[in-house]
């Protein structure tokens, strides 16, 4: 009763086994083919199990043939699928060999309905056969393309691998050229370092040259001082004997004038007031700035500098006046 409804709603819904595809459209012309023969055959002559395994068989195969690659999985492996006798097919074989051995008993106008049956299932029998021998070339074709990625994926992993090993590489030089620049930079630094302390070098040895010169020129000012000092000191000392012989002359000259004008007498010194006040009260005098002079010669032959040289000067020029007063008394003393 609902056998010929199931097979009226298969064969309204041919396009039901194709819920892996996803598309009646990419149906290979094999499968419209085998379909249309399904269709347009008589409902009493198909097995309707047999037509069901084959709806769903062949959009199964023809998606795994089709299919796309999916870019989420990079690895593929091959899948062969090996369909399992239905129990339709094989209830059918045992309904063969009961209908030989009950085929005498079968009138002719049945043995003739059986060989019409049997005749129009040959074409069906055929398609499976082509169906079986496309699958298996599919098949061969899809291990082939397999193969050919896995060899594929094997050189890009090769690939990958010398491009990791070429990017260790390039890290490894760039380290090392890294530290290089570290080097670098510190000898700079070191360099830099070292030409400013050659340069603070350079300075201090200026400024002590200069220094130096400076002393040297000081003591060479110096010396001349001193040279000129002693010529001056020498000079006093020529001056001084000078003045001490002129002293003496004027001395001698005066014991020998009194001792021959005047005869060794109590009025001695009477005849000659003048004289005896320059003796008496001069001399004393005299001696004194010689002493002072004396005393600032040898401070100034000590010392040897400025003042003890001016003090000299003015010892001997109080000297000089008491030599000058002694001559012009002795110049105006009458004969």
């Amino acid at each position: 009763m609902f056998e010929p409804q199931h097979l009226l709603d298969l064969q309204e819904n041919s396009g039901f086994g194709t819920w892996l595809s996803g598309d009646n459209s990419n149906s290979s012309p094999t499968h419209r083919r085998v379909e249309s023969s399904l269709v347009h055959s008589a409902p009493g002559d198909v097995d309707r199990v047999l037509y069901k395994d084959l709806v769903e068989m062949i959009p199964l195969v023809q998606s795994l043939i089709e299919r796309k690659a999916n870019s989420s999985f990079t690895r593929r492996g091959s899948m062969i699928y090996t369909k399992t006798p239905s129990r339709e097919s094989l209830s059918r074989k045992t309904t063969d060999v009961k209908g030989r051995n009950a085929g005498l008993a079968i009138p002719v106008k049945k043995k003739k309905d059986q060989v019409d049956k049997i005749g129009d299932s040959l074409p069906i029998f055929s398609s499976r056969d082509l169906i079986a021998e496309k699958e298996n070339e599919e098949l061969i074709a899809l291990r082939g393309q397999v193969e050919d990625l896995q060899k594929k994926l094997l050189e890009k992993e090769d690939l990958l691998k010398s491009a990791e090993i070429s990017k260790n590489h390039i890290n490894d030089v760039q380290a090392e050229l890294e530290q290089l620049n570290r080097h670098a930079a510190e000898k700079d630094s070191l360099i830099k370092s070292i030409q400013l302390q050659l340069s603070d070098a350079k300075i201090k040895l200026a400024d002590k040259q200069a220094a130096l010169e400076k002393t040297q020129w000081e003591a060479m000012t110096s010396k001349q001082k001193l040279e000129k000092l002693q010529n001056d000191i020498d000079s006093m000392q020529g001056e001084f004997s000078s003045f001490m012989l002129l002293l003496n002359g004027l001395t001698k000259k005066n014991r020998t004038a009194y001792a021959e004008d005047y005869d060794v007498a109590p009025y001695h010194s009477d005849h000659f007031p003048h004289l005896d006040d320059v003796d008496d009260k001069e001399m004393p005098k005299m001696e004194e700035a010689r002493q002072a002079y004396v005393a600032a010669l040898d401070a100034a032959k000590e010392k040897q500098d400025e003042e003890s040289l001016a003090a000299a000067a003015s010892a001997r020029l109080h000297l000089q006046s008491f030599l000058f007063k002694s001559e012009a008394h002795l110049f105006r003393r009458p004969r």
